[in-house]
């Protein structure tokens, strides 16, 4: 973990709490921990913001040197509070603090809310791609809640993401495409999770 003096562009506001913490630690180096973390337990070096130099006297000094090494949490960055599971994880894994590697099986665990035509009109298995407005490749658009279901939908659907994955065919997974925190997760990283799940108790 590297200190380096004004790394970050918002520099942590000096408190009362660590005044007085200050005054009783002269001659250290005072340590601003991520909101995530409980500062009286074990915190991972990359759950630091930086740390303040305290002076012989107690007394915090101006300059603050940001750890080349830290990870804004969602809640340091301002994302919402998540509501389900799968979104506490893609909110994790975008952070930087879960592997994203584990975000498709919390796919399949979770369940989802998926497009749904009007009554009356074809809509194959319920499950329809759409281009995505960046890319312009084919997406199966899902939302984690029905907050994230977007107000243009005619109507939506709730399944399982297990119960997907066939259904995908070769489109990626695109989770609360109009939220603050999304994810698109490729169907072929689905279909390997959930076929080494069957492997495994076969």
């Amino acid at each position: 973990m590297l200190m380096t003096p004004g790394a970050v562009e918002d520099i942590p506001p000096i408190t009362d709490s660590m005044r007085e913490s200050a005054l009783s630690n002269p001659n250290s180096w005072l340590y601003v921990i991520d909101p995530a973390f409980d500062p009286n337990s074990e915190v991972p070096t990359w759950g630091i913001v930086g740390a303040y130099p305290v002076n012989a006297h107690g007394q915090i000094e101006s300059r603050f040197a940001a750890n080349d090494t830290y990870r804004p949490s969602p809640r340091a960055l301002g994302w919402p509070e998540p509501t389900t599971q799968l979104e506490r994880m893609i909110q994790l894994a975008k952070a930087g603090h879960r592997p994203a590697r584990e975000l498709p099986a919390a796919v399949l665990d979770a369940s989802l809310f998926v497009y749904r035509a009007r009554e009356g009109r074809y809509d194959p298995d319920g499950l329809l791609a759409f281009p995505d407005r960046y890319t312009g490749r084919l997406v199966v658009p899902a939302c984690t809640s029905v907050d994230h279901v977007p107000a243009d939908w005619p109507g939506w659907r709730a399944v399982r993401g297990r119960d997907l994955v066939e259904a995908l065919g070769e489109c990626p997974l695109a989770i609360n495409a109009d939220g603050p925190v999304s994810a698109i997760i490729p169907a072929e990283l689905l279909r390997a999770v959930a076929d080494a799940r069957a492997s495994a108790i076969r």
